[in-house]
């Protein structure tokens, strides 16, 4: 029976370790989402890990050869619980993250924000930069619609999702 561990990967190396690891054989879950990258005037959509450094194993604790992860390009090490075996992830963790996917492996942001309408919320980057402000709602673009307090007047505007943070 599968049962899923969480292998720790080199920085930027979780794509290398996945195919790596289903060379060998392994079921591997590598949950991702899109997110716009910002450099030098341009504008780009990226794959980013939902979970930076990690990624998920599927094993079978008593027959799959799971010591052999440790020494896989890519991984740095396999997380033990304290009777030195993997530590396991409940599969229900994994079901419920591939019933938000919107393709192979990839999350919609939505599924991301855990915000509810009237949170406050903080922005990070930009000329609002620490304000805090009230989240609305997640639009159709993937970016979050905001409240300002402007003068006694509340004021819409939009930001992209990994500008805000809870305040």
């Amino acid at each position: 029976m599968i049962q899923w561990c969480v292998a720790h990967t080199q920085s930027l190396k979780e794509t290398l370790a996945q195919q790596h690891l289903r060379d060998q054989g392994f079921d591997v879950y590598l949950p991702r989402f899109k997110k716009l990258r910002r450099h030098a005037r341009k504008t780009d959509e990226v794959l980013v890990p939902l979970f930076p450094r990690y990624i998920f194993v599927g094993i079978d604790p008593e027959i799959s050869p799971w010591r052999k992860i440790n020494g896989t390009r890519g991984i740095s090490y396999l997380l033990m619980a304290s009777d030195n075996c993997p530590a396991l992830v409940s599969t229900s963790v994994i079901g419920d993250l591939r019933a938000q996917e919107v393709s192979d492996g990839i999350l919609p942001v939505s599924s991301l924000v855990s915000f509810l309408k009237g949170d406050k919320v903080r922005i990070l980057e930009g000329s609002l930069k620490d304000q805090t402000v009230v989240f609305e709602k997640l639009d159709d673009k993937g970016r979050v619609q905001l409240l300002l307090n402007l003068l006694g007047k509340d004021v819409k505007f939009s930001l992209s999702s990994y500008a805000i943070e809870a305040a």
